[in-house]
Order: structure tokens, then sequence, then C-alpha cells
């Protein structure tokens, strides 16, 4: 029997599986990150032959019938990057093995779809909204990172918070729930200390992220100014996702709209989402079952012609971790 092997690779972690023609997954593995823009040759050299060996070991045997590989990998957004960890992956896998490498936007769209064309709304600490459609046309809103976009993020969300947070503190805007939070947050009780706190940490932007959460609960507990700032989030996701549409589809394409991401994790936020498309029957909103490496699993799949049944998304499902 031949066997398929799935990368997702990101900016923190990587997982890989692989998996037999029935979508039975026998054997997986985390790694560190694997993102060419965030990682010396050497370092994604040393990672990609810890995350190969380490499968090898599970299945030694298996791991020589590996006929395709999808890797789904950050920072691929470019032909270059796509040649480079192609050619690095080469040497770890057996030389009969068809190696295809995308953004690991991919693999999230896949995880709903399931190999169809479609839309992926990514918002986790950053956002993208990317798409294929019947011609294997890919394209993408957004994703411009958090110095000059990230619409629809966790960064977005915390963000604005902060933002009013500290106008309530000037008394430039409203009282909100989301002020003693936040300081509680950090053990401080004044915006001078609160500030200080989030600028001199050695990573802002995941700081930032993480206050999101408090938005969403403060929101969930209908602070006027949370209301606002989910508000004009979800107008963001929302139109990000009908200008791809339009970019992509034509007007009477029916997709599906995959929400992935840290966001969605709250079914509060992809409910508005859902409302907000509510009035295009075009477009279906999914919730995807399985990870994003489930998705790369199909992409390897799809990359051999073959649609996955039915019955190996199941398996996938029951067997992957």
């Amino acid at each position: 029997m031949d066997f398929l092997m799935g990368i997702d690779g990101g900016g923190t972690k990587t997982v890989a599986v692989i998996a037999d023609r029935n979508g039975k997954v026998i054997a997986q593995t985390r790694v560190g990150s694997t993102n060419p823009n965030s990682c010396s040759k050497q370092e994604l050299e040393k990672t990609f032959r810890e995350l190969f060996h380490t499968l090898e070991v599970q299945v030694p045997t298996s791991f020589q019938k590996i006929t395709n590989l999808f890797a789904g990998i950050a920072g691929t957004g470019n032909e270059a990057n796509k040649i480079f960890l192609k050619d690095m992956i080469k040497q770890f896998v057996p030389a009969h093995t068809l190696i295809h490498v995308e953004p690991d936007t991919i693999n999230a769209l896949y995880s709903g779809t399931y190999g169809n064309p479609g839309i992926v709304q990514i918002s986790g600490t950053g956002s993208i909204t990317y798409g294929i459609n019947k011609n294997q046309k890919h394209d993408r809103v957004g994703g411009w990172g958090y110095l000059l976009g990230d619409e629809g993020s966790g960064y977005d969300i915390g963000r604005q918070g902060i933002m009013a947070v500290l106008k309530a503190y000037d008394g430039r805007g409203p009282n909100t729930i989301m002020s003693q939070r936040m300081f509680t947050y950090f053990n401080k009780d004044n915006g001078h200390d609160f500030i200080q706190k989030i600028y001199s940490s050695p990573s802002p932007k995941n700081e930032i992220a993480a206050l999101s959460k408090i938005v969403i609960q403060s929101f969930k507990q209908q602070d006027p100014e949370a209301d606002r700032i989910i508000g004009s989030v979800i107008q963001e996701i929302t139109h990000s996702i009908k200008t791809l549409y339009k970019k992509l589809f034509s007007e009477h394409d029916k997709v599906k709209v995959v929400l992935c991401g840290g966001i969605f994790s709250e079914k509060a936020i992809a409910e508005l989402v859902k409302i907000s498309l509510n009035d295009d029957p075009n477009k279906t909103v999914v919730l995807p079952d399985i990870p994003p490496v489930g998705g790369s699993l199909i992409g390897a799949y799809v990359m051999g012609g073959e649609h996955p049944t039915s019955d190996i998304i199941k398996n996938i499902n029951d067997t992957i971790h």
C-alpha cells in the first residue's frame, strides 16, 4: 500500500502526519517553526531533519512508501520560497515522493472544503482571507501584517480594546468594563504603568492579541465599547470575504466559507459572521471538524488527482490527534 503525508507549518510550530490511502493516520509529530522568513537555512534543516526522522522511526516501512507529500507552510507566498523548501524537503524523503509546497492557508481551507474550491477566513493573532476557485486560481485579501493590516485579527481586537481603555482613562471616551480587566490582567492600576508593560514586552504583538479575550468577554457581557469593537471587526471580516468572492467567483457560484483561527473558537464571533453573510445564499459558513494538518493531508490526495471520499474524511477525523 502507498502512503500520503501532510505538513502544516507555521511560525511557531509544525505538525506532520502520515496516512494510508484510506485516510487512517499512522504517524504524527510536532516540531518548531518552518517558516523560511523567520528561520535560517540551518535552523530549517535541523527542524525538518527532526520531523522526518521522528516519523520514519514510528513507521519505517511505510515511510519508504510515501508517494504524495503536501506541505502547507507559512511564508511560501512567493515562488522562490516554495522552490527553496521543496528542494530542502527532497533530501529527507524517498526519491519517488512527489512534493507540493503551498502557503499554510491551503491547509486551513481544505480542512473545511475537503479539497473543493472555497474561501477561508483565518483570524488568529493575525488575519488573512484566502481562496481558490474551480479553475485553481488562488487569490487573497488582507494578510499584510500587524503594522499595516490584520483587520479582524486578535491583534486588531486587542489593539482597539487598549485604545478604548486609554481614551476612557484620559476622559476622551466613555467608561468601559475593559479598563479594570486589562489593568488587573497586567497587575497595574493606572494607564501609564499599563502602557509601559505593553511597550516593554518582548513581543508586543502577541501581548496585544492576548487582550482580545478580555474584549470578547466584555462584549458577551454587553459592554457598549466592546460591542462597538466587535461590530467593526465583523464588518471588516465580512467585507474581506465578500471582496474575495467577487475576485474569484461568479455571482451565482456556491462556495463554502471556512472560519479558522483562535478568534472563532468563540462561537459567538463565528455566529456573527454567519449572520452577517445570511443575505447571500451562495456562501455557506463552515467551522471545520479536522485541524489544519488534516487539510494538508487532503492536499496530498488532491495533488494526486484524487478527491477524498466521505469515508476517507471520517478516517482522518477519527485517527488524527
